[in-house]
């Protein structure tokens, strides 16, 4: 019994930690929510090892510029009379006897390793320096692109650290509405009891009751689900609760901003494209070059020797290579046409993007102003549908109300304050799609 006892105490200390981990609530302002995608997002990640793998492709050209070195040890055993006298020769240890005829023809076995040290030296290769050019420029648009990504999940943290919000101010709206519905069972019930209402009325107010809690349930659902996505976009696990500490419920000031085409040209994904561009206009150009001669250096040093890594016998060799392909069967012209039209297609592509570009930031410019406007009606809906609860409920109190009209009035005030408040991320949500469209922070 003691045994057991000691080994529950030894899983509860192990289980602690994580059931505590697991427990713990978060309570993030909007900037640690901000930095903590910044470090942890995954899709954030996924984009910088994108960038990393097009920055290892450009340092791969650098061998445009540098030597190329190879170190190889080769080894043969042989009797064939031509490469029999070539090694003896190669080792350096021919003598007057190896030119009998009979030894020329009918060799004994001879075994010679080689050692060689190979160096090869670009020294004009045209084609190849406008494609480092190219594999460049596409190093600096995945690295554009990496930062419109991570523009992007600022945007999706945004709207989700203030869906939040909605659904956890939602879930008290309903908690309230519960609230009041119970309570008006509760008179209704004792009123009954007093024979001053029928018992239909009674059923309706408990059918209003199980209503409310419904979607006070369904509300809770749309919490739990906002809180996991709000995990997921800042690398935590889905079940940790979070608690937003900056509030969206307050009256926003409209903001005001002009579009233009010169600000779009500078957001990062449009300069990406940007980039491909002049990655095209260099690889267009790099196969013109392929119609010029390349120019390459190479020299050698070895040692033969009959025993392994041995260095009894050395030479060397130097020299230069040129080579000109004056005809490959149109396959370099073909090239050429190819890149041409890629290039043309990279641009036709950017004028569209850039004009599609500018449409969606004229619609979201006009949307925040249309979002304030229904900020200031929906405040103005809550407060008038507000005073009238309070006045019924007072009469409700006095017996002058009846409690199907309480509860519709309850009902009316419960939705206009939640469509205030989803008028409201409406309108900040706007507010964040014109700064990600704009790829620069709105300050009211």
């Amino acid at each position: 019994m003691r045994k057991n006892y000691h080994l529950l105490l030894l899983m509860l200390g192990l289980a602690l930690p994580y059931l505590a981990s697991s427990q713990t609530k978060q309570h993030l302002s909007l900037q640690d929510a901000l930095q903590l995608a910044e470090e942890n997002n995954l899709t954030t990640k996924s984009a910088e090892a994108h960038e990393l793998a097009a920055r290892g492709q450009y340092r791969m050209t650098n061998s445009v510029f540098l030597p190329g070195l190879t170190v190889s040890t080769t080894g043969v055993t042989t009797n064939d009379p031509l490469s029999s006298f070539g090694f003896k020769l190669k080792q350096e240890i021919v003598t007057q006897a190896d030119f009998d005829p009979a030894k020329l023809n009918d060799p004994d076995r001879i075994d010679n390793f080689n050692t060689k040290l190979e160096v090869q030296q670009p020294l004009l290769n045209l084609d190849g320096i406008y494609a480092r050019k190219a594999a460049k420029n596409q190093y600096e648009a995945m690295s554009l692109q990496t930062q419109r990504v991570k523009s992007n999940i600022r945007y999706e943290v945004k709207k989700a650290y203030f869906m939040l919000e909605l659904a956890s101010n939602a879930v008290n709206v309903f908690k309230k509405s519960v609230k009041v519905a119970e309570d008006a069972l509760k008179l209704t019930k004792d009123a009954e009891e007093q024979g001053f209402v029928k018992h239909a009325d009674v059923l309706e107010a408990m059918v209003r009751v199980d209503e409310r809690k419904n979607q006070l349930l369904e509300a809770e659902n749309n919490l739990k689900t906002a809180n996991e996505f709000l995990a997921h976009l800042l690398g935590l696990d889905l079940n940790t609760p979070i608690e937003a500490t900056d509030s969206i419920i307050l009256s926003p000031t409209q903001v005001a901003w002009n579009a233009s085409e010169a600000t779009l040209e500078n957001r990062s994904d449009l300069q990406a494209i940007q980039k491909q561009i002049q990655g095209a206009e260099n690889m267009l150009k790099s196969e013109k070059m392929k119609f010029v001669p390349r120019v390459n250096a190479f020299g050698s040093y070895e040692w033969n020797d009959s025993k392994l890594l041995g260095t009894s016998a050395n030479n060397y060799m130097v020299g230069a290579n040129l080579s000109w392909n004056l005809f490959g069967g149109y396959k370099n012209l073909g090239s050429a046409q190819h890149a041409k039209a890629q290039l043309q297609e990279a641009q036709y592509n950017y004028q569209n993007y850039l004009s599609q570009s500018q449409i969606q930031l004229n619609r979201a410019q006009r949307n925040v102003e249309l979002k304030h406007q229904q900020v200031e009606s929906g405040k103005l809906a809550k407060e008038q549908a507000a005073e009238s609860f309070r006045i019924r409920s007072d009469r409700f109190a006095q017996g002058l109300e009846k409690t199907t009209e309480l509860l519709m009035s309850e009902a009316l005030s419960s939705q206009k304050n939640l469509e205030f408040i989803q008028a409201i991320y409406n309108y900040q949500e706007a507010v964040f799609q014109l700064e990600f469209l704009q790829e620069k922070d709105i300050n009211e």
